[in-house]
């Protein structure tokens, strides 16, 4: 972001305890940014203070609380969720309402809203931000608030950027239960397994943020991705591997509806090979270039506790 500097930034980030929401932090904070996250629970505010941020109360469906967490801040980062999609709508796009209203508020000129890559149309080959979206279930909820952000930006009342990160791997959210289910030999592989999936560590997730955030063009979407998408059963096979469990059998696209549900079913067969130029032309690149040297050093943290 132009302007102050990055030592007297102040960012507010919602969703601050979250999976992604620490990386996020813990990236700002070591930017030397002042980095508030919003939390509604002790443990929450513990979390935060540990990726280096400053705690404060409030939450996304109260416009009072933001209003208040926001004051004087440079920015506000939207990645609060839910696991209940019931819930989750109102978080997401009632939150990225209050989010704006916030921002109007204090003079807040800069939001980033965090997506996700599952908004995207299935296809073979490359996507970028100007390829065709086709979002379903839960992304449907990711892309209205997507759109709740960007119509702000389009009326020249704010600055607002979004960031569509593909699979983010590290020790927790969709990874740690895969990891599990791969372990007990529970998890299974819908179709061939050769439809592409695109990746990024949680630490690069969190620099790609901040490097959104701070260099971001208002109105534009980012992919947050390595740049080397892989298919998904190659993917799992290799966490087989790497855990010594068996590799994951193939079952039908119509046993996987049954299993999941339709619109899971869709996404895990879907094509997504996205690329990330235009985050590359901020200047980030990823640590973790690609799935296979970054995913032994991480699955031997999250190795299962020996018995004694």
């Amino acid at each position: 972001m132009e302007g102050p500097r990055a030592t007297t930034m102040r960012v507010l980030v919602i969703g601050a305890s979250g999976f992604l929401g620490t990386s996020v932090v813990a990236a700002l904070a070591g930017a030397g940014v002042e980095v508030r996250g919003m939390v509604r629970s002790t443990a929450a505010a513990g979390t935060v203070r540990r990726s280096g941020g400053r705690d404060v109360t409030g939450d996304v469906l109260d416009l009072p609380s933001i209003v208040s967490a926001s004051t004087e801040c440079d920015a506000i980062v939207h990645l609060a969720t839910d696991g209940d999609l019931s819930r989750a709508e109102r978080v997401r796009v009632e939150g990225a309402r209050n989010v704006v209203l916030a921002a109007r508020a204090n003079g807040v000129r800069r939001i980033l809203i965090g997506s996700g890559y599952w908004v995207y149309a299935s296809q073979p080959g490359p996507i970028d931000e100007r390829s065709p979206v086709e979002p379903r279930g839960e992304s449907e909820i990711n892309y209205e608030a997507e759109r709740v952000g960007l119509e702000a930006s389009a009326l020249d009342e704010l600055d607002v950027l979004v960031a569509r990160p593909g699979m983010v791997y590290g020790d927790g959210a969709w990874f740690r239960p895969m990891v599990e289910e791969i372990r007990a030999g529970r998890y299974r592989v819908i179709g061939d397994g050769r439809n592409q999936w695109s990746f990024v560590s949680w630490r690069d997730c969190g620099t790609a943020f901040a490097e959104i955030l701070r260099r971001g063009t208002p109105g534009e979407v980012y992919n947050v991705v390595d740049g080397h998408p892989a298919p998904w059963g190659e993917f799992t096979s290799f966490v087989a591997d790497q855990v010594g469990a068996p590799r994951p059998p193939k079952i039908t696209f119509q046993d996987g509806r049954i299993e999941h549900g339709p619109d899971v079913a869709h996404h895990l067969v879907a094509n997504r090979a996205l690329g990330c130029a235009k985050l590359s032309s901020l200047g980030w690149h990823p640590r973790d270039r690609e799935y296979r040297t970054a995913l032994p050093a991480l699955l031997a943290t999250m190795d299962p506790p020996r018995s004694e």
